[in-house]
């Protein structure tokens, strides 16, 4: 079976295949080829022959029928000798038809018609030599019947290629046919390497926390280390050995440790006066011992216990004994033995004995112990002017300098300022004058008159001094001004300016002369008690120090408040010094006393070659002019490196330009044209809108303005002239436009906006607070709130971080948005000319699609063409930024609507089809509504719109919105949008379903709860500026449901319930009559009877019965007590009964046999106790049967013994 040397090389093949993939579990990626052009100007076969026409006898061409030419591609192993029958190990391709003799693919591929990329995906170690077989074959060719004669041409190409972006153009030729193309490698995401092995996820979970760079290693985020990066970097300081953490920052000390930096250890416990240098430690202080440090060895020292001159003598721990001076005692020597005889008080004080000794109460002037000390008046120096002070016995004078006088030297004898106080009024005549306010009196008004000296109150009522009278506080049944109205007496006083009280937070009202006073509590102030007491104007708030300051409150329970001052800003620590002065700690990149200076980085310019610097934190970058770049702009850009001169030219590079020399005849800016063309000029010789003009063997660029060079590739430093950039913004010039690059804290097209991520600044009294948007984080809202912590994906799913929001990527076999549902392994979709496995969801344009099982189910909303930015209008370091996807390009739209100017620098994504055409009523600013139809106005804060906005911009964030693609998975749904004729400031919203022409049931109600969606989504916070300046969304909308047959469901339904109760009841009544039937026909048929019959007694014996018949004999009483209780036993006994009865005569019966109660002489007497009934017999005669009087006695004994007499003793009546 080996002697095929094709088999032995196939097998060799897999075994190696299959060593790699055991040495390299992880490999992923793509081999690319990208069609370019096909030439077969005769239309012929490789072998000679013509594709589907005959060859023409005159010329010898072929006829018009042109070749169906399409390609088969093989991509294989290396071979130093190609066979092409072989095995495409890497895989192979086949297109459909392409086109016929000749095409190529201007512009590259497009997103819908992408036939001319073939792509083969491998999940090995890539070996980077390879052999690549590309055939052009002929289809449906009726001349030739072997398919093998059909090769147009075959291209073998083989070598060595690596990863990257950059494709390798292949060119093949041949007398029949030229083939070009270009081929790359890429790697998946997540692997790197030239053989696309390595693998790295980024990942900032239980398992790691890094990122990855471009060549695959791992750099762990900021705060952890390791290899995995899963170790957290503690808190700076913290204690290598005594602490740990689980969290970057953290400080968790291990047990028996203590402090922010876990370097305390933690005493003994009920260590009171010592420390400790390890944990559980008690090492007691100077003049302490005991096993806890609580017994004070000196506790004189400490104490100082003895009083009045006593000696204190250490004993043991915490023993003293005191030695008292005559005249006092006690275990302190605190008891005085009449301490007053020796007058100990001076200067005229009074001696006053007290269980400790005497006190002396000192006359004003003096203080201390004994009434020694003079009190100096004068140490606060209350003269004021220069004046002198001498200190008097209780009190002092002041010995003013000329023009000064009063007490205090305060008063200018020559001014009227400051003379009158209490609001008095002077007046300048020889000398000033006060006319006082009423209530004072006094030459400077200082005396407060006391109207209450004559007792103006009356009825018991207490008075209190104003300052312009009295008022009187009544007691309860009086009121006025002086108490004179007893309010209980009469009717309440005409015009009580207290009735109602007018007084707030439980003030009291007093009634004044035709006015009222509320007597107010401490927080609140103001004639009714309604404003809260600011206590900064009548107590002055204390500054603790720089960093932290005291604020009085009104919360008599708190009294103050400290807070931070926040002095050292976002981006400081404040650091409390000495005097109450303070340093910031700045972070990095941050300078100035309060740490709100950002460092210019820039300040020393290291940017070459006309760069432009842009500051950043700790950092800077460098935007190069066109034809230089590196870091610092050091580097020329060699415009030869893409090889632009075509046919052999000679490519000179030159700064920002090159210049082609061509040979053979070639000339034009890239050796392009042929020399007997007339002119060298096209439409891409001059760049930027250049005109250009030919000179014979050279060409000369007329350049628009803002534009230079010799082919209009230089903009002109004339856009950025004005200064346009606000705020500290740097200015890039891009010729006619420009484009800022804003310092930290500002953004918007000239840096006016200061907010991050959508958030909104809260401005407030020397502080601001940044309220984000949602997703986002952060005093300043810069940090991105990462939803993946909480690990919500599935087990063995990826989560991928978003804006407030999360993506799972679900392995094979699972669905859903949290990858929780089973959907196992299904088919792979193809589509636009890519593969998806099953389950996978991805975006196209605004839509969502899903591969199930082979199907693809996207989302059916209208997206319309996208905005995008005009390349010309882009700033050059920009200038190959593609704002269209697919390779689409920005065109010029002549009927974009300007929102907010200005708009020349949008246009739209061209596409490769003439948009469809849209047959619909439901339009902007139109009065069509139906079911399928509504209209909703957003009216704009213009001002925070951005510059340049226009309507389709924000009809595109409407379409491209979440809910929006949730709302079209059934039916396509189509927004149209146009400036509000009739609201300012505002964009007409119409939004409308395709219908088919079949309604379902609740499909009517689909307009309305899609318009309640959108406007719900609006109500959010996003962050796109533009939704995040809606102020209001007018809804209107006009639906028609047919109405629903209820009615008769539901009288179904009551009628049904009542059928079914009236049977039931029906049943329950029949069967409650049998029963009474029953019951009376067996009533009639029962008698009583005196006479004896037989007993059918068991003579074994049986004492189940033994404790009812104790209980029995206790309640029967004398032995003439006759049978009772036959007219009174109840129904339900004799129903018992006659089940008992049924019971035996099946044969079934009890387990204790029917028996009498008790037995005496057969003629004497005896009793028979039967189904709860006592019957006695006499001795002697039988006598006519009778009935016996009701007896409770015999009744209770009834009672007790019927249950279970019912259901263990079975015997007759008598």
């Amino acid at each position: 079976m080996w002697s095929n040397p094709g088999t032995v090389q196939r097998f060799s093949l897999v075994c190696l295949l299959l060593t790699l993939c055991v040495e390299v579990c992880r490999c992923s990626g793509y081999f690319e080829l990208q069609l370019i052009s096909v030439e077969n100007p005769k239309g012929q076969l490789l072998n000679g022959d013509c594709c589907d026409a005959e060859r023409s006898a005159a010329d010898g061409l072929c006829g018009a029928d042109e070749c169906d030419t399409y390609f088969r591609v093989c991509l294989k192993e290396y071979q130093k000798e190609v066979t092409t029958s072989g095995p495409c190990t890497y895989g192979s391709d086949t297109t459909k038809v392409i086109a016929g003799n000749t095409f190529q693919f201007k512009g590259g591929p497009s997103r819908h018609h992408d036939i001319g990329k073939i792509v083969f995906p491998f999940e090995f170690a890539w070996p980077q030599d390879y052999t690549l077989i590309v055939e052009a074959w002929d289809k449906d060719n009726g001349t030739h019947s072997n398919d093998d004669e059909l090769l147009i041409e075959r291209s073998i190409h083989k070598g060595k290629i690596n990863p990257g972006e950059e494709k390798q153009a292949v060119e093949f030729k041949s007398l029949i046919a030229t083939i070009k193309y270009t081929i790359r490698l890429r790697c998946n995401e997540n692997y790197y390497g030239i053989r696309c092995n390595t693998m790295c996820r980024p990942r900032d979970d239980y398992f790691g926390h890094f990122v990855c760079d471009q060549f695959g290693k791992r750099h762990c985020m900021e705060g952890w280390r390791g290899e995995d990066c899963n170790t957290a970097i503690c808190k700076q300081g913290c204690n290598p050995l005594h602490g740990t953490c689980k969290k970057p920052g953290e400080c968790k000390c291990n047990y028996g440790w203590d402090g922010p930096l876990c370097d305390r250890c933690l005493p003994y416990p009920g260590c009171v006066h010592g420390t400790c240098s390890e944990p559980w430690q008690c090492t007691c202080e100077k003049n302490w011992g005991g096993l806890l440090c609580d017994k004070d060895l000196n506790y004189c020292g400490t104490n100082r216990p003895c009083k009045n001159g006593g000696t204190c003598m250490n004993t043991e721990p915490d023993e003293y004994n005191c030695a008292c001076p005559d005249g006092y005692s006690g275990k302190n020597c605190e008891i005085a033995e009449h301490a007053c005889l020796s007058n100990p008080c001076a200067n005229g004080g009074t001696c006053h004995e007290v269980p400790s000794g005497f006190e002396c109460h000192c006359p004003a002037g003096w203080s201390g112990p004994t009434c020694a000390k003079d009190t100096d008046e004068c140490a606060s120096s209350p003269c004021a002017q220069g004046g002198t002070c001498m200190d008097m016995e209780n009190g002092f004078e002041c010995i003013c300098p000329p023009q000064w006088t009063g007490k205090t030297c305060q008063i200018d004898m020559n001014s009227c300022h400051g003379q009158c106080q209490n609001r008095g009024i002077c007046k300048v005549r020889p000398s000033y004058q006060c006319v006082c306010q009423p209530g004072f009196v006094g030459r400077h008004c200082e005396v407060q008159r006391n109207r209450c000296s004559s007792s103006p109150c009356k009825n018991g009522g207490r008075c209190s001094v104003l300052l312009d009278g009295f008022m009187c506080e009544c007691p309860q049944g009086f009121t006025g001004t002086t108490c004179e109205v007893s309010s209980t007496s009469s009717l309440k006083t005409p015009n009580d300016p207290c009735s109602p009280n007018p007084c707030q937070n439980k003030a009291q009202c007093h009634t004044l002369m035709g006015d009222f006073y509320c007597s107010c509590p401490d927080a609140y102030v103001g004639k009714t008690c309604s404003e809260l007491k600011d206590h900064c104007k009548t107590n002055q708030c204390q500054v603790i120090d720089s960093c932290t300051v005291a604020v009085a409150t009104n919360d008599t329970q708190q009294q103050v408040w400290h807070i931070l001052s926040n002095i050292c800003g976002p981006h400081g620590r404040c650091i409390s010094l000495p005097a109450g002065n303070f340093s910031c700690s700045c972070d990095l990149g941050f300078t100035g006393t309060y740490c709100h200076e950002n460092v210019n980085d820039c300040a020393s310019s290291p940017c070459k070659n006309g760069g432009t610097c842009i500051d950043g934190i700790n950092s800077f970058e460098c935007v190069c002019p066109d034809g230089w770049e590196g870091t610092i702009c050091e580097a020329d850009v060699n415009e030869c490196s893409g090889t632009p001169c075509q046919n052999a030219g000679l490519c000179i590079d030159l700064v920002n330009d090159f210049y082609c020399s061509c040979v053979d005849g070639w000339k034009g800016k890239t050796c392009h044209l042929r020399e007997f063309r007339p002119s060298q000029c096209d439409s891409i010789t001059c760049r930027n809108g250049g005109t250009c003009f030919d000179h014979s063997d050279s060409f000369l660029c007329s350049c628009s303005s803002g534009w230079g060079g010799s082919t209009c590739n230089s903009a002109k430093n004339s856009s950025c002239d004005s200064g346009p950039c606000e705020n500290g913004g740097t200015c890039i010039n891009g010729g006619d436009t420009f484009t800022c690059i804003c310092k930290d804290g500002w953004e918007g097209p000239t840096c006016t906006e200061s907010t991050y991520n959508g958030g909104v600044c809260v401005d407030g009294v020397n502080w601001f607070r940044c309220e984000c948007a949602p997703g986002f984080a952060g005093p300043d809202c810069r940090i991105n709130i990462d939803e993946c912590q909480t690990s919500p994906c599935a087990e063995g799913s990826t989560c991928v971080d978003e804006i407030n929001s999360y993506r799972c990527v679900c392995p094979p076999g699972h669905a859903g948005r949290l990858c929780q549902e089973f959907i196992g392994l299904g088919k792979s979709c193809h589509h636009t000319g890519l593969q998806y496995p099953h389950g996978s969801r991805w975006e196209e344009d605004c839509n969502t699609c899903q591969c199930s099982n082979g199907d693809v189910r996207c989302s059916k909303v209208r997206c319309g063409r996208q905005p995008c930015l005009l390349p010309k209008t882009l700033p050059a370091a920009n200038s190959n930024h593609q704002s269209c996807s697919g390779g689409q390009e920005c065109v010029e739209h002549p009927f974009l609507t300007c929102f907010s100017q200005p708009c020349h620098q949008w246009g739209v994504c061209s596409t490769p089809d003439p948009p469809t055409p849209l047959h619909t009523q439901c339009e902007p600013n139109s009065d069509y509504l139906d079911n399928s139809c509504a209209h909703i106005t957003l009216v704009f804060q213009k001002d925070k719109v951005p510059q340049g906005t226009t309507v389709e911009n924000i009809c595109s964030e409407l379409r491209y919105l979440p809910v929006t693609r949730t709302l079209a998975e059934e039916r396509a749904l189509l927004i149209l949008c146009d400036l509000s004729y009739s609201t300012r400031d505002a964009v007409e919203v119409a939004m409308s379903f395709e219908m088919d022409g079949r309604q379902k049931d609740g499909e009517c109600e689909r307009i309305q709860k899609a318009a309640s969606a959108v406007t719900d989504a609006l109500s959010k916070r996003h962050n796109t500026t533009f939704l995040l300046a809606v102020l209001e969304a007018k809804v209107e909308i006009h639906v028609e449901c047919p109405p629903v047959g209820y009615l008769v469901p539901v009288l179904c339904a009551v009628f049904s319930v009542l059928w079914i109760f009236c049977l039931v009841v029906c049943v329950w009544w029949t069967r409650k009559r049998k029963k009474e039937r029953e019951r009376a026909a067996l009533s009639e048929e029962t008698t009583v009877n005196n006479q004896l019959e037989p007993l059918r007694s068991n003579p074994t014996k049986n004492n189940c019965n033994k404790d009812i018949r104790y209980e029995c004999k206790k309640l029967m009483g004398p032995a003439d007590r006759m049978c009772d209780g036959a007219d009174d036993e109840d129904e339900r006994d004799r129903e018992g009964e006659r089940e008992d009865d049924e019971e035996r005569a099946l044969g079934v019966g009890d387990k204790c046999p029917p028996q009498r109660c008790a037995r005496g002489e057969v003629q004497d007497n005896g009793w028979i106790s039967k189904g709860g009934r006592i019957c006695t017999t006499r001795s002697g005669p039988m006598k006519a049967p009778h009935r016996t009087a009701y007896s409770p006695k015999d009744n209770r004994c009834k009672n007790l013994v019927a249950a279970k007499l019912s259901e263990d003793i079975k015997d007759h009546y008598v």
